[in-house]
């Protein structure tokens, strides 16, 4: 009957449907004409589960065929911004989104009347949340158009392979770190204002599990690849950034960039989505998360098929060796015909 998440308190009493424009129990101050799509986002500084509410957010634009330009986004949560604004700015802002204090200052206590009125799924409600079994389904082209969706709307179409003039024969290795070495997400983006700081004293250094112990050696092994000989005219490149310090318009850059991505299991794999077609994934499973099937399923929607997504499981530290043997294979599997 009800949404599932939080949102459903506010969303069964706070809003009525009726049915007609003259119903007396509108009583009106203020009628929107465009449609307006109503959302409280799960969470404000983890991609993958933003991810849940970017790709509902497009999932409902193309299912209820809505003009992209005229939908206007209520961002009802009392989060901050946080590291994803260009996704509701750029990529789903053509009207600018307004926030909860965004609307109090426009509407007031004004009785505000919608005669198209949208409410978001509930992240963890999403389609893209199959994590306990393998998917059968491969090759979404809704997954693939969120991927060009949210590439063109923040302007990086032209670093794709696509846009290229010659063929590149350069295969970029992309080392998604997992460390600990990060500040609460909530200290990041507070302020004095909505989302006081003061609030958020207590908490210190961000502890994240699946860390691999052996971090620091997996980059030196994966950066030495690049003096090997691989198949055909293939060149090495080794990247690592870490994503965490990285404004979100050059983790997307570098994701339309690299062919192969490894790392292990955590949010930073959603990156996938807006990597080349013929991009490789390596998921590292550490400590016992290897029964997460997030992104085998990810990875298989976008259409990574066969060799395209390998999972690698190992102790913790991770077995040089055994990775990188995983790794070459990858990197000489990488289609250089394809984008």
């Amino acid at each position: 009957k009800k949404f599932p998440g939080w949102n459903a308190d506010w969303l069964w009493s706070g809003f009525k449907a009726v049915e007609a424009e003259n119903d007396p129990l509108l009583k009106c101050d203020q009628w929107e004409d465009v449609p307006t799509m109503i959302v409280q986002r799960h969470t404000f500084a983890n991609m993958y589960h933003d991810t849940e509410d970017f790709w509902n957010v497009f999932f409902a634009i193309a299912l209820l065929k809505l003009p992209r330009k005229d939908v206007q986004i209520f961002l009802t949560d009392l989060y901050p911004w946080g590291p994803f604004k260009p996704m509701w700015t750029e990529v789903f802002g053509h009207r600018p989104p307004l926030q909860a204090w965004d609307i109090k200052n426009k509407y007031g206590n004004k009785r505000v009347c919608f005669k198209k009125a949208i409410i978001g799924i509930y992240g963890p409600a999403t389609t893209l949340g199959i994590m306990a079994k393998e998917t059968k389904c491969t090759g979404s082209p809704l997954v693939r158009a969120y991927s060009d969706y949210v590439i063109r709307g923040m302007g990086l179409q032209k670093y794709t392979h696509m846009a290229l003039e010659k063929k590149n024969n350069v295969v970029v290795l992309n080392w998604m770190s997992r460390r600990s070495s990060v500040r609460w997400p909530e200290r990041a983006y507070c302020d004095d204002k909505h989302f006081v700081c003061k609030d958020w004293d207590h908490l210190g250094e961000r502890k994240i599990g699946r860390v691999v112990k052996n971090d620091k050696q997996v980059v030196e092994m994966l950066r030495s690849l690049e003096g090997e000989k691989f198949e055909g005219e293939r060149v090495l490149l080794f990247v690592e950034a870490d994503y965490n310090l990285l404004p979100f318009e050059d983790q997307i850059r570098l994701d339309v960039q690299t062919d192969v991505m490894v790392g292990p299991h955590g949010a930073g794999l959603t990156h996938q989505m807006f990597l080349p077609d013929r991009a490789h994934l390596v998921e590292v499973f550490v400590d016992g998360s290897s029964g997460n099937k997030h992104f085998h399923n990810m990875a298989r929607w976008r259409g990574r098929t066969g060799s395209q997504y390998k999972a690698f499981q190992s102790a913790n530290p991770v077995d040089l060796g055994k990775l990188k043997t995983v790794v070459l294979a990858a990197i000489n599997n990488v289609d250089l015909s394809s984008t």
